[in-house]
């Protein structure tokens, strides 16, 4: 009986260990390695080859669904996702029959889930795996461009350069929020969060500065610090400031830097709205 390799993937060390415990009663099962960020999983998973992942959905920089979209189909695992959602975000897992564990799992219900896996794996169902893992993707993908979640049901799913979304998902508070791009009016990176600010709601999200600002448009949005990216529809005026830097001040009042190292984009921070 050919022995199933697990690969943990999971930014809360008291997480991986539950899971590598759970996964480690089983003899057919060995744990081959743990995770805490997407960049190392992918890495992981294109050394190691595991035949089951184990992947949380939310982490700072790749999340679960950023992991899994960086490998190609056949270079995924069989997958069971591991979050911590309120249950209508759970939807996108069922529509596309691919297993999950909401936090905290029993274990009743991560025996439930291991076993369909290791069938799975077993009878060679890792072209139906692998099917169900790139609706889900599309599904997520319908999700954050406002399309209808119908349209990822679609049997065969062919790949195409995603369209510039109106809207951002973001994942935080163990749910989906929907926020319009031009309602944010700025965003600061604090540690391995960022605060998203628009005029009636600030919101934490775990994820850096840099994976965020990969889902605004570089023509609207402008990074002025290494902490800051501002919305330039939002900026009211800019003042000189000490030692080069410069003071942006916003709509909703709030002054911000622009720091000397990133004074090479005050043209763009000047520029009219609309023009190029």
């Amino acid at each position: 009986m050919k022995t199933i390799r697990v690969l943990i993937v999971d930014d809360e060390p008291l997480a991986r260990e539950g899971l590598a415990l759970m996964a480690g009663a089983d003899p057919a099962v060995a744990v081959i390695g743990q995770c805490a960020d997407g960049l190392t999983a992918v890495t992981q998973i294109r050394e190691l080859r595991p035949d089951l992942l184990f992947l949380d959905v939310q982490m700072p920089g790749l999340d679960g669904f950023e992991v899994l979209a960086a490998l190609p189909p056949a270079e995924r695992p069989a997958v069971i996702f591991v979050t911590a959602f309120e249950q209508h975000a759970i939807q996108a897992f069922e529509v596309c029959a691919v297993d999950y564990l909401l936090k905290p799992c029993s274990d009743a219900r991560f025996a439930s889930a291991l076993l369909r896996a290791k069938e799975g794996i077993r009878q060679r169902h890792l072209g139906q795996l692998s099917a169900r893992l790139e609706q889900l993707l599309e599904y997520v993908r319908n999700l954050e461009s406002g399309a209808s979640p119908q349209a990822a049901r679609v049997a065969e799913i062919q790949p195409t350069a995603p369209e510039p979304a109106n809207r951002i998902v973001v994942k935080a508070d163990g749910a989906l929020h929907f926020i319009k791009k031009q309602d944010v009016l700025w965003i600061e990176a604090q540690g391995d969060f960022v605060k998203v600010q628009t005029a009636t709601k600030t919101q934490l999200v775990r994820e850096t500065l840099q994976s965020f600002e990969r889902k605004l448009d570089p023509a609207k949005f402008l990074r002025i610090h290494r902490s800051f990216v501002v919305n330039l529809d939002h900026v009211r005026r800019v003042e000189t400031a000490l030692y080069g830097d410069y003071s942006v001040f916003m709509a909703d009042g709030t002054k911000l830097r622009l720091s000397r190292n990133y004074r090479g984009k005050l043209k763009t921070l000047l520029r009219p709205a609309g023009s190029k």
